[in-house]
């Protein structure tokens, strides 16, 4: 009975790690504040060639017990039920809801990029440039991009690559950057809805192949070079990303319309009007929920850190 207790709790935990993914928002950060952060990376990590040889030798006991198997087939189980369900519950709010919802999203993305420059430990002017490069990189990107979302099956592998970072980078939303590249809509409120139905489960199928099987490439490969860069290069990295995050601002702008070539847009100010106002609160409540988080994360890095200080 406590095995089955223990197995809800991390799908229940998978879940919400999941949820969190479709928005442009780190589901690495939520891991982290539900104490699932070490042993998911860990567990990615263990997917070695060292440990299939022992799948391969028919070991299969001994290769469950390396590379917590149980643990993450469970946790990736509950990941993928709470993407549709977050995803099914976003399609409606962004078709009834648009200048709202984008506006809570720019309070996540500005929260998140204050979190992500808090984690910078050395505020100098090398990182601050660094900061500048990819604000201005993802800034012309966002305000040049085609608004029409791709579905070419390499580009959509590159879209699974990239947006998986957010899974195991802290304060990164692999969302976000999807929003970037201009295929999150696709993604998120159209091919993941769709597998909830016989009539469209193949378009949705056809669409997610790509985008997971780089989703797998970049968790598994990723993982490591994550190790590495953050290791040795973490100020830079960091500063890099929050620059990024920044400089995407315009794609979540809400007052714009796309050019009649439908290669630019065209941006105005909102109307000093109730809509205004209400999209000004939900910008406040993005924020306040990555400042939430924020504070949560904190904590469970403070406990981390005493029960290894404990075992030493």
């Amino acid at each position: 009975m406590l095995n089955l207790w223990l197995s809800i709790k991390v799908f229940i935990k998978g879940m919400i790690m999941g949820a969190v993914n479709v928005f442009p928002i780190s589901s690495g950060t939520i891991s982290l504040v539900l104490g699932v952060f070490e042993r998911f990376v860990n567990s990615i990590k263990s997917l070695n060639h060292k440990n299939f040889k022992l799948l391969r030798k028919g070991e299969v006991t001994e290769f469950a017990q390396r590379t917590d198997i149980k643990f993450l087939g469970i946790i990736m189980l509950g990941l993928v039920v709470g993407m549709v369900l977050a995803a099914i519950f976003l399609k409606q709010t962004l078709q009834s809801y648009e200048v709202y919802t984008w506006s809570f999203f720019i309070g996540l993305i500005l929260a998140s990029v204050v979190y992500v420059m808090k984690r910078v430990e050395k505020k100098n002017l090398k990182n601050g440039l660094l900061v500048l490069a990819g604000f201005i990189i993802s800034f012309v990107l966002s305000i040049k991009s085609n608004p029409y979302s791709n579905d070419n099956f390499f580009y959509l592998f590159l879209c699974g690559v990239i947006g998986a970072t957010g899974m195991v980078v802290p304060g990164v939303s692999g969302s976000h950057l999807m929003l970037l590249m201009g295929n999150y809509e696709l993604i998120v409120t159209e091919a993941i809805p769709a597998l909830t139905k016989a009539s469209t489960f193949l378009h949705g199928a056809k669409i997610l192949l790509p985008f997971v099987l780089g989703a797998i490439v970049s968790i598994v490969s990723f993982s490591y070079l994550l190790s590495w860069l953050m290791r040795d290069y973490r100020d830079a990295t960091l500063s890099v990303l929050a620059g990024f995050m920044l400089g995407s601002l315009p794609v979540v702008y809400p007052w714009k319309e796309p050019t009649p070539d439908m290669l630019d847009y065209v941006f105005h100010l909102p109307s000093w009007n109730a809509e205004f106002l209400i999209a000004v609160v939900m910008a406040v409540l993005g924020a306040v929920a990555v400042y939430v988080l924020e504070v949560l994360a904190r904590h469970s890095e403070r406990k981390i850190a005493e029960r290894q200080l404990k075992t030493k």
